[in-house]
Order: C-alpha cells, then structure tokens, then sequence
C-alpha cells in the first residue's frame, strides 16, 4: 500500500471512494497525488501530517479529482471523451469537488 496524504492505494480506500478503478500501481498513485496536491491547494485550511484526520468529504473530493484527472488525460487534447455526437467534456476541477472542500454555508431566508 502506498500512502498518498488521504487514500491509501491497494486497500480499500480507492475502492470505496473510486468504483471499477482500472488503475493500479504507480499510475494510480501518481494520479491520487496530484489530485491531493490540487485538493489541498483549493481546500481552505488542509491538515498536515499523517496522524491527522481528514473529513470524508475531502477523501470523496480526492478520489472524484483523481478520476477526473484520468479522465481528461485519456480525453486528449480536445478535452473531450466520447464519439463526435455523444463526447462529454471534462473540466480541470468540477464544482461538486470544490463544494466538498470548501461547503458554501446556508444563508437565513426570511419570509
């Protein structure tokens, strides 16, 4: 197992936060430590240390970039997967990641 800050490779950490994972080894690796590195860049105040608990969100967040840094990297240069009529495009850091770093609070609503 290899430590990348929040998940652990080869255990099942990316296997509950990342699904049909086709990535193993030093590829997966390099992939969860970059997204960390963008996660932690983003994330108001990140805990340091391997001793310190992280929330579960920024594990989720970690894993949802990881898959999206793969994904924009089979994507190519036109940032785009998928046949010419059913391509999806893929963006450097989805908002629903950023909201799991950085949860906007709820505003009062008066009536």
């Amino acid at each position: 197992m290899a430590w990348t800050g929040w998940l652990v490779t080869g255990g099942g950490d990316v296997d509950a936060y990342w699904p049909n994972c086709d990535l193993d080894g030093d590829e997966l690796y390099v992939v969860l430590a970059a997204a960390r590195e963008q996660c932690v860049a983003f994330a108001p105040s990140a805990p340091s240390g391997e001793d310190v608990e992280v929330p579960e969100s920024w594990r989720l967040a970690q894993a949802m970039q990881a898959r999206a840094l793969w994904r924009s990297a089979v994507a190519g240069g036109g940032n785009r997967i998928g046949g010419e009529d059913l391509g999806v495009t893929v963006f450097p850091m989805d908002w629903t990641v950023k909201a799991l770093l950085r949860p906007k609070a709820g505003k009062p609503v008066i009536w």
